[in-house]
């Protein structure tokens, strides 16, 4: 039995067998769609268990190059994918093997930080913890049909209309709602970063990983024309929404799942935004659904409009697998989050050495000029990971730190609802 790095494509038809042997066909189709055609693929990235002496393939783990939006920074990440053995050689030690030759990888291609959406207990050896959402396990947030087509105008003779476009600051502003243009794509690609700095989802996107996204989509046959939509205000781009409309994507949820969602929004400008949600009750009209899924964040400005519109809002979400792989790297990354945060804070006038210790590593930042105020804080690698992705904050630790540090913690480290928005996981 040996390990070694992919061959590609010259592995391709005996990789995709042994997918096939694995998880099903149904699944190595799905498989077959993407594998060796993202953005960063490498064969170097990719192991191969190989049994001796017929040399059938028995074993596969995947590296996916990922970046995570923290704030207004961005650290390098690597998804652990398809890490799996096939059942005859279980419990052999192969599966450990694999994972330590993926973690050297990991060094090698100087990733700060790895996760993967795999069984936690296999995982569990390596300090993987929950430390993100996924919406691939709820019973996502929902809105009748029925309650989704009163959007797109609001009863100034009817208080509690009034009140709350007031409250959602919509203006009743004349909005164009049309299809995506290429052209769109810096503007779109703003407003999801913005979206993301605010700490709604976690995977950054460049252009390369926005136009594969959406090539596969059409690949795979789940992305329309009018699946992606825009509204424009004076020649101005201001929000977009990204539906899926003729399948499900929470296959966990069965027939009970919706059949036409909201995969994706981004982008707070109130009338802006109300228009989009017009548009998709529109759109499941024609396509005669009752219900529209609704995977997009909490406290994102789509969903405070479907709840202002009665839309019904669930919070038991699945949870991405996240280690801090490297914790000298990820700081030096998180280096200028952590400043912008302090200097819209009211500690923006004084200086701040922070030190962190964890079991694996010491190393600290220095934040504001001047001499720095050292403030200490250790603490176990997975609570700092679920810290710095917003999954914890800081009120989750009870030791490890002085208690005057906390508010500055807090700054530091805000409270978040961190998700893996579905459109990257499809």
């Amino acid at each position: 039995m040996q390990i070694r790095i992919l061959r590609w494509p010259d592995d391709q038809e005996a990789l995709f067998h042994y997918f096939e042997r694995v998880y099903g066909p149904e699944e190595q189709n799905t498989i077959s769609a993407w594998y060796g055609t993202y953005p960063g693929f490498v064969p170097a990235d990719a192991f191969v268990v190989e049994a001796e002496p017929d040399g059938d393939i028995v074993g596969h783990a995947l590296l996916i190059p990922r970046a995570l939006q923290i704030g207004e920074a961005v650290l390098p990440a690597a998804e652990i994918a398809l890490a799996d053995v096939d059942e005859s050689h279980h419990k052999q030690g192969i599966e450990r093997a694999l994972l330590e030759i993926a973690h050297e990888r990991l060094d090698a291609r100087e990733a700060a930080v790895s996760l993967t959406l795999g069984l936690p207990n296999s995982y569990e050896h390596w300090q993987y913890d929950y430390a993100a959402g996924l919406y691939l396990t709820s019973f996502e947030p929902d809105i009748s049909l029925d309650l989704a087509q009163k959007a797109g105008s609001w009863d100034s003779l009817h208080t509690y209309e009034r009140r709350t476009a007031d409250r959602l600051g919509a203006h009743s502003q004349s909005v164009i709602v049309r299809p995506f243009y290429a052209s769109d794509l810096p503007t779109v690609q703003a407003l999801y970063a913005a979206e993301s700095a605010r700490g709604s989802y976690l995977i950054a996107r460049d252009e390369a990983q926005w136009l594969w996204q959406m090539d596969y989509l059409i690949h795979t046959g789940r992305y329309e024309p009018d699946d992606f939509l825009v509204a424009e205000i004076d020649n101005r781009l201001v929000a977009y929404v990204r539906v899926i409309s003729h399948q499900d994507v929470n296959w966990f949820r069965g027939a009970d799942a919706a059949h036409f969602s909201v995969i994706e929004a981004a982008g707070d400008h109130a009338d802006g935004v109300e228009a989009l949600l017009a548009e998709v009750a529109r759109m499941a009209e024609r396509l005669d659904v009752e219900r529209i899924g609704l995977f997009v964040p909490h406290d994102s400005a789509f969903m405070a409009h479907a709840l202002a519109r009665g839309a019904s809002l669930r919070t038991f979400t699945g949870a991405a697998y996240l280690r801090l792989h490297d914790l000298p790297l990820a700081l030096s990354h998180l280096a200028p989050a952590l400043e912008e945060r302090r200097l819209n804070s009211r500690y923006t006038g004084r200086a701040y050495r922070l030190a962190i210790t964890t079991e694996h590593d010491e190393v600290a930042v220095d934040l504001g000029m001047g001499s720095p105020e050292t403030v200490e804080l250790e603490i176990p690698s997975t609570s700092l990971m679920r810290l710095i992705t917003g999954w914890y904050g800081i009120d989750h630790l009870t030791t490890g730190y002085h208690e005057r540090y906390h508010d500055l913690l807090a700054v530091l480290f805000p409270r978040r609802r961190p998700m893996i928005g579905i459109a990257d996981l499809l």
